[in-house]
Order: structure tokens, then C-alpha cells, then sequence
């Protein structure tokens, strides 16, 4: 590769990630995301009560199963996890001469 096409590869790269972070940017300040406007009024009441411990197993239960998104993002992650760890155990080693 040529030092021109090295230089001016990077120019242009560096170019390319400027311009999309403005647009990003730009499009994350000007369009409205309702990522959590559906579950921000209802999920302060529903929450489980610290006070009376009676029913506190069957109340965090009850909190999974209606909010079904929370739990299965809780379980991706988990997968996730051990994913990497068996990964990182399967890794052959290098040995250094």
C-alpha cells in the first residue's frame, strides 16, 4: 500500500466516524425515543413493597412475570456471561520462548 493511500484512507476514515457520531448525535437530540415511556408511570407503583415482608417472594414473582422484557434481558445476560467464561477457559495458552 502507498504512503498516499495510507494517508488519505485514514482522512477519509477519520472523516467517515466524525461525520456519523454529528449525525448520531444529532439524531439523539432531536428525535424523540420512547424507549421507557410505556413503563415509566406503572412501574413505580407496581413495585414490590419493602413493608409487610409477608408476601415478598410471591410479589418479586409477580413483578418477572408481568415485566417479561427485565427477565429475559437478566437471562441474555447470564448466557452471555457464561459464554465468555467457557470461552476464556477453552483458550489455548502461548507459550513464550
Amino acid at each position: 500500500m502507498s504512503g498516499k493511500t495510507a494517508r488519505y484512507g485514514t482522512v477519509a476514515a477519520l472523516f467517515a466516524i466524525v461525520s456519523l457520531l454529528l449525525v448520531f448525535s444529532w439524531l439523539t437530540l432531536e428525535v424523540d425515543f420512547p424507549a421507557f415511556e410505556y413503563v415509566s408511570g406503572g412501574l413505580v407503583r407496581r413495585m414490590v413493597p419493602a413493608e409487610p415482608y409477608t408476601d415478598i417472594a410471591g410479589s418479586a414473582a409477580r413483578f418477572l412475570w408481568e415485566y417479561r422484557a427485565l427477565d429475559l434481558n437478566i437471562q441474555a445476560f447470564v448466557i452471555v456471561a457464561a459464554v465468555i467464561c467457557c470461552l476464556a477457559m477453552l483458550k489455548s495458552e502461548e507459550v513464550e520462548a
